[in-house]
């Protein structure tokens, strides 16, 4: 029986798409719904920007750290490329997991997912979703496969595979 569902949400389109089914079987299954997000500190500045842009994501996260400064759409690449100790940039990219967990969740709830907890977590993307699915006790992982392409995958390691091969429930990869 599945009554515990945990969604590993990053922001990108493969992660709706997995919300999505998340939310139509804990809706379906009346099951609980964990979502987290594993904060990007150790991803490359450029692939940040660039999703974070292509998600609108950004302007949120300054308007919230920043209020009453006008946002410039582009202007911000070095905050978000400033070195991990720079509290403007930990400042960011947290609003930034802030912004992907209450998305998800609004996503989440108009399609019927009750009894929804969020958490943003820290750490080896993997190991923070397998840890998190742990503590949750959850029955099954859903999580979105970012297709980043075989050398990629390769030198960086496949979140979802290290999930899929970690996990002590079921996994669904979601494209």
């Amino acid at each position: 029986m599945i009554g515990k569902i945990l969604l590993a949400a990053d922001g990108s389109l493969n992660a709706d798409r997995a919300a999505d089914i998340a939310a139509e079987l804990a809706s379906r299954l009346s099951a609980d719904l964990f979502i987290v997000h594993v904060m990007m500190h150790g991803r490359p500045s450029d692939e940040l920007v660039r999703m974070a842009e292509v998600e609108h994501l950004v302007k949120e996260a300054y308007t919230t750290v920043s209020p009453g400064i006008a946002y410039v759409t582009g202007s911000h690449p070095d905050v978000l490329g400033a070195k991990a100790t720079d509290p403007r940039f930990l400042s960011i990219i947290s609003e930034l997991g802030e912004q992907i967990v209450k998305r998800a969740k609004l996503r989440c709830a108009k399609q019927g997912a009750k009894n929804i907890k969020t958490s943003v977590r820290s750490g080896d993307y993997a190991d923070e979703i397998l840890g998190a699915a742990t503590a949750f006790k959850a029955d099954m992982i859903v999580v979105g496969s970012r297709g980043l392409g075989v050398i990629t995958r390769t030198v960086l390691g496949s979140v979802s595979q290290k999930v899929l091969h970690n996990a002590q429930c079921s996994v669904l990869t979601v494209r």
